[in-house]
C-alpha cells in the first residue's frame, strides 16, 4: 500500500530490500548522529528490514521505504517504529546526503504521521534525535511536535518530541 507525496514514494518493505539500503547505513554522514558515524554491519542492516517487513505485517506500520518518485530510486526512510524498553511508537527517518536540504524529510514525516493517526488510529507519537542534531529537530517542529525532555541513553544525550493526537497535523499541508 504505497503513499505518494508530490515528490516521493513511501513504501513497504521486502526482505530482498536490505541491499538497496546498506548504502544509507553505512554512510559515516549518515550515521553520524546515529552510531557516531559508524557502519551497521550486514547482519545489522538485514534485521532492520526484516523488522520492518514484520512490524507492517504485525501492526499496519513501519518505517517506509523513501523512493524518489520522478525515478524510483531508494533514497531512505520515514515512519513509525518501535523505540527503547518500553517499545514506543516513534518517528524517524534517514536521507542519503544528497537529498538533504529538500524538504523531503519533512514531506514525508507529515505524511507518514497523518498515515499513522488516521488510518492506524495511534494517539500519540514520539521522535527521538540527539541534541545536536539540529536538522531533525527542525524536522520534528515543522510537523507539529513538541519538545518534551532531554535525557540520556546509553551514554548519549537525548532530546524526546513529541505529538499527542492527530489533530496537529490533519490541516498540515503533505507538500512543502
Amino acid at each position: 500500500m504505497p503513499i505518494e507525496t508530490a515528490r516521493l514514494l513511501l513504501d513497504t518493505w521486502q526482505n530482498s530490500h536490505w541491499t538497496a539500503f546498506r548504502p544509507l547505513a553505512q554512510d559515516p554522514r549518515v550515521m553520524r548522529y546515529i552510531t557516531g558515524g559508524v557502519p551497521w554491519s550486514e547482519e545489522k542492516i538485514r534485521h532492520f528490514v526484516e523488522r520492518q517487513v514484520s512490524l507492517y505485517a504485525e501492526r499496519g506500520f513501519c518505517r517506509w521505504r523513501l523512493l524518489d518518485r520522478a525515478n524510483g530510486e531508494f533514497i531512505g526512510f520515514c515512519g513509525v517504529g518501535l523505540w527503547g524498553e518500553n517499545l514506543l511508537p516513534e518517528i524517524g527517518w534517514w536521507l542519503a546526503p544528497g537529498h538533504w536540504g529538500r524538504g523531503l524529510a519533512t514531506e514525508a514525516a507529515r505524511c507518514a504521521l497523518r498515515d499513522i493517526f488516521e488510518r492506524c488510529g495511534l494517539p500519540h507519537i514520539w521522535s527521538v534525535a540527539q541534541v545536536e542534531n539540529t536538522a531533525s529537530r527542525r524536522v520534528m517542529e515543522k510537523i507539529g511536535l513538541r519538545f518534551e525532555s532531554t535525557f540520556q541513553h546509553e551514554g548519549v544525550n537525548l532530546v524526546r518530541y513529541e505529538i499527542l493526537h492527530a489533530d496537529d497535523v490533519r490541516n498540515a499541508p503533505i507538500d512543502v
